[in-house]
């Protein structure tokens, strides 16, 4: 499955523009909204609270992970490699970094197992297994409760009451937030720098206009 065509972004370039603007929005959201340092609230409120906060944060965080979202961290990498048209090593070496912190196992994790069976406990304590095959276990939450009422993901997100496993999935939901800061750091330089040109057709960088010097001489 692949990039869907519904409201695509116009070329790369622009895709790393729109990019910059919400993963900005996004990271403000988070410092606005952020928990107090610490253990979880011992008073039910307290816990109800950071409970919804991290939900809604997860909603948000969604689009930068998902491999097809239009802004998502595969296709911001590989706009930054079509229109990196210097080959300049700051955003080059940057966007390998982004490669780097983000892995699969930062989206995907296996659904917790009921109560009483082996994974179960490594689930409870914060430590989730990862394979191939996972399945997310935040979408359950997201199209069952959250963004849509899906039935089937309903049923299976019941787990998400437990504010302690909840807490445990968002932590290695957030992991990629390092990534994604990594990428907003080298999209805003290169943008900045005007090291990001858009690709030409053929999937290659356009050489920048030529000057009214240049155009003189012609």
């Amino acid at each position: 499955m692949g990039e869907g065509k519904r409201g695509k972004p116009a070329g790369e370039l622009e895709r790393l523009r729109v990019f910059e603007t919400l993963a900005t929005e996004y990271f403000r959201m988070v410092e606005l909204f952020a928990p107090d340092g610490g253990p979880a609230p011992a008073d039910p409120a307290g816990a109800e609270r950071r409970h919804w906060v991290e939900l809604f944060r997860a909603a948000l965080l969604r689009k930068f992970i998902v491999r097809d979202e239009h802004v998502s961290l595969k296709l911001v990498v590989r706009a930054l490699r079509l229109c990196n048209i210097p080959a300049d090593p700051t955003v080059a070496e940057g966007t390998d970094a982004v490669v780097r912190l983000f892995t699969p196992e930062m989206l995907q994790g296996r659904r917790p197992e009921p109560p009483g069976t082996a994974s179960a406990g490594a689930f409870a304590g914060g430590a989730l297994t990862n394979d191939a095959e996972a399945q997310d276990v935040f979408d359950d939450v997201l199209y069952g409760r959250l963004l849509h009422g899906d039935a089937d993901r309903f049923r299976r997100s019941g787990w998400a009451d437990d504010y302690t496993r909840m807490s445990a999935a968002a932590a290695a939901r957030f992991e990629a937030e390092h990534a994604l800061a990594k990428a907003l750091e080298v999209v805003s330089y290169g943008l900045a720098h005007g090291l990001l040109r858009p690709p030409a057709a053929g999937g290659h960088a356009m050489p920048p206009a030529p000057g009214p010097q240049e155009r003189a001489r012609h």
